[in-house]
């Protein structure tokens, strides 16, 4: 199970079962989904349990900013993230995702993917801040949209993330 990781202003730790409903009510908002692939439409209370008690997601944080969930990160084979629309265009996500690949790069990780679908200039946003780099395009199925789309990779090395955080 993933440890606790503490920010600035954030507490991002595992995921409980007790946080299925407001995890659910969060992202079932089509303003997040829409941005997304995997998770299904629509989005219910058991999805979200099932998201806590499967193993994959066993690298996945709930973001709490004074004990609110706010979102979900994590570094399952890539970063992944989400944020609920009532704490858009606060800084949280860059704070919260920076925190995790702190951590990946603090614990050996050499090698860090990530990506965003086209026209989502707020994740374009959090990666470019992270110090990713894009890294060709891909096809790819969004289940809430049913349909395929285009996703810019990223990509973030260990020496590149080091080198940002010097001082």
């Amino acid at each position: 199970m993933s440890k606790i990781i503490k920010t600035e202003r954030l507490l991002l730790r595992p995921l409980e079962i007790a946080d299925a409903p407001e995890l659910a009510r969060l992202i079932a908002d089509w303003q997040v989904m829409r941005w997304l692939t995997s998770p299904p439409w629509p989005y219910r209370v058991e999805d979200a349990e099932w998201f806590i008690n499967d193993e994959s997601s066993n690298g996945s944080y709930g973001i709490f900013h004074d004990g609110t969930l706010c979102g979900v990160v994590g570094i399952g084979e890539d970063l992944g993230y989400w944020l609920g629309v009532p704490f858009h265009g606060k800084g949280i996500m860059t704070e919260a995702a920076g925190g995790v690949v702190a951590d990946y790069f603090d614990n050996g990780g050499e090698v860090l993917n990530s990506g965003y679908l086209l026209g989502n200039a707020a994740s374009a946003n959090v990666l470019t801040k992270l110090g990713f780099q894009p890294n060709g395009t891909r096809t790819d199925l969004s289940k809430p949209l049913a349909r395929e789309v285009t996703l810019q990779k990223m990509v973030l090395t260990r020496d590149r993330w080091i080198a940002r955080h010097e001082t």
